[in-house]
């Protein structure tokens, strides 16, 4: 039965399958325990307990359970191609492809605020920055992270989407439903809507490069030496370490977009093209490896984050900066007396 006949008749063969779920089943645990070592460390230590660092756990906990979901994808593609196709699978790839939808857009949603939370950061004014990002709108921004997707995914199952989620017997696994002819236009929608963060981001972090550059060439002739804050002119205008944020926020930049676009691009085109299935299955298990990117990415480029998950995995508690709990001050206190940090430390430009 793992001979591939017509295309109308495509089936993915049963080694494909194996290989499509190990991949799978590889994501959520690397996923998983990523996420949770983020979610460690912004609970020990005060210092991690950025405003910033509010969207990037955010993002973490989106990952999480866009992981906790994807063994249930798994599971089918590893049912023989005889067994008869029950109803609880259409069920369960309904729910869960609905779920991992809804995740993965709020994790995109998430990206988008960390952006812009970095352009107001460094390219307006220090009031400006606190009057935004107050406790009550950090709240508010998390909640429409959650609530834009949930809103946007609910509207598009009344207009009947739910019907085209379920079981595919040719890929032998969950699928949106490849042949409904309503798939085409609701491609067309989601493109339309993951472009228009897309360009959020690239925008935000353009404008945060521009503004390193004018500042570091500023910098070369000598022509700023103000504070770091300029209430007047509103942003960066720090001298002694600019070179460094910007080249900090170049790389990650570069790192950020090129594993945005490396997960999410070979889905995109696999349906623009209607290729075969077996290539759109593994443009569907690639785009599911920006749930275990996010950790390295976000978590080991930050210096922050970097510091607390080294000292976390070598058991070192008590050298863990500001510690949030009196437990882990058995050690040296001043190992962790660091000084204190806040989102504007050392110019934290260098999270993204």
């Amino acid at each position: 039965m793992e001979n591939v006949t017509a295309r109308g008749g495509y089936v993915v063969p049963k080694h494909h399958r194996i290989l499509l779920s190990v991949m799978l089943m590889t994501i959520t645990l690397i996923g998983i325990s990523g996420n949770t070592l983020i979610f460690i460390a912004y609970c020990l230590s005060r210092r991690l307990r950025t405003k910033t660092n509010a969207f990037l756990i955010n993002l973490a906990a989106a990952d999480i359970l866009t992981c906790v979901f994807l063994p249930a994808i798994a599971l089918p593609l590893l049912l023989d191609v005889e067994v008869p196709v029950q109803p609880w699978l259409n069920t369960l790839c309904a729910v869960n492809y609905v779920a991992i939808w809804i995740l993965t857009s709020t994790s995109i949603m998430t990206l988008a605020f960390i952006a812009v939370n970095r352009y107001i950061l460094i390219t307006k004014s220090k009031k400006t920055y606190e009057q935004i990002y107050k406790r009550k709108f950090i709240f508010a921004f998390l909640c429409v992270s959650w609530l834009h997707p949930i809103l946007y995914v609910t509207l598009q199952l009344a207009l009947g989407r739910l019907l085209v989620f379920g079981y595919n017997e040719k890929m032998h696994g969950c699928t949106t439903g490849l042949e409904d002819p309503r798939s085409y236009w609701y491609d067309i929608v989601d493109f339309a809507n993951i472009t228009l963060v897309i360009t959020m981001i690239v925008y935000c972090y353009g404008r945060i490069y521009l503004r390193l550059r004018r500042h570091n060439k500023q910098m070369q002739k000598g022509i700023s030496s103000n504070p770091l804050w300029s209430e007047r002119d509103g942003g960066l205008t720090n001298s002694s370490r600019v070179s460094q944020t910007q080249v900090t926020l170049t790389k990650n930049l570069f790192y950020i977009l090129v594993a945005f676009f490396i997960c999410f691009v070979p889905v995109i085109i696999s349906k623009a093209f209607n290729v075969n299935i077996i290539i759109i299955s593994y443009t569907q298990v690639i785009m599911s490896f920006n749930c275990c990117l996010n950790p390295f990415i976000y978590g080991m480029k930050h210096p922050h984050f970097r510091q607390v998950l080294y000292y976390i995995l070598s058991r070192r508690w008590s050298e863990i900066p500001e510690p949030a709990y009196r437990w882990m001050n058995s050690g040296s206190h001043s190992a962790i007396a660091g000084s204190r940090s806040n989102d504007l430390d050392g110019i934290s430009l260098t999270v993204l």
